[in-house]
């Protein structure tokens, strides 16, 4: 290969591997990722009318934007609106956030053909300070009538310790699943996303470097067959050293 030929191929395999990390990067950046979260549930809550069911959390970082519950219905009747609250602690009259969806969104448990368990997102605007602090939610529901109820899952016992499940505001021992999101782009979800790869594991998966390392490996392998595919010819074959295509046969002169 001459040198112009060399540098041409270098060029194109550094432009498609920063191709193939972009891309990357731009799927991570959608991840469904939570860093808080409780995800276990063995139950399910009934409300309607006045009643109201709540969960408090402690948020893990700045920016706190969603919050996501496994919240269903009972049948296709129940087009009711359905009103989450958030509040800085359960003892705070005045309300950060109030979200109001239909009901008719939420997953449908009497019917066999659904996705089941699926969460219902509750975006606000992002809250800068919220690390550390204490955050209370409720949902609520109360035009929906007593003999068709919307449905929340939770767990029972402390499974949670950093809140505590309410019912009418009233504590018992559950916490109902949800998951908390903040704002942070693709450099957070990758940070996140390597935690959870290294969490609980044996050396060398337990190491991040581990998987920054696979991941190289696996983009320049990548990029490299790709470059490969690229360089032979469309109708041909490799060329050989004299610049001729081996791609037809039986030809002679």
């Amino acid at each position: 290969m001459s040198e112009p030929g060399r540098r041409h191929w270098l060029l194109r395999w550094i432009a498609i591997t920063i191709f193939l990390a972009l891309l990357g990067l731009a799927i991570l950046e959608r991840q469904d990722l939570s860093p808080t979260s409780q995800p276990l549930f063995s139950e399910m809550a009934e409300f309607h009318g006045p009643l109201k069911v709540g969960q408090s959390f402690v948020a893990s970082r700045p920016g706190l934007c969603r919050v996501a519950l496994l919240l269903a219905r009972k049948g296709q009747t129940n087009r009711s609106p359905v009103a989450f609250h958030l509040r800085e602690g359960a003892k705070v009259t005045a309300d950060l956030a109030t979200v109001t969806i239909n009901a008719s969104h939420l997953e449908d448990v009497t019917t066999m053909v659904r996705r089941p368990y699926v969460y219902q997102s509750f975006s606000f605007s992002p809250i800068p300070d919220s690390a550390g602090k204490t955050f209370y939610f409720w949902v609520e529901s109360p035009q929906s009538l007593a003999g068709d109820p919307l449905l929340v899952r939770y767990q029972a016992g402390d499974v949670y310790p950093e809140g505590t499940m309410s019912i009418d505001g009233a504590a018992i021992s559950g916490d109902l699943v949800f998951k908390a999101y903040y704002t942070k782009g693709f450099l957070g979800n990758a940070a996140l996303l390597l935690e959870r790869l290294v969490e609980h594991r044996p050396f060398p998966w337990s190491n991040k470097a581990f998987y920054i390392a696979i991941f190289v490996v696996y983009l320049a392998l990548f990029a490299g067959l790709l470059q490969l595919i690229c360089s032979n010819e469309p109708g041909g074959g490799m060329r050989d050293r004299h610049g001729n295509s081996g791609g037809e046969c039986g030809r002679g002169y």
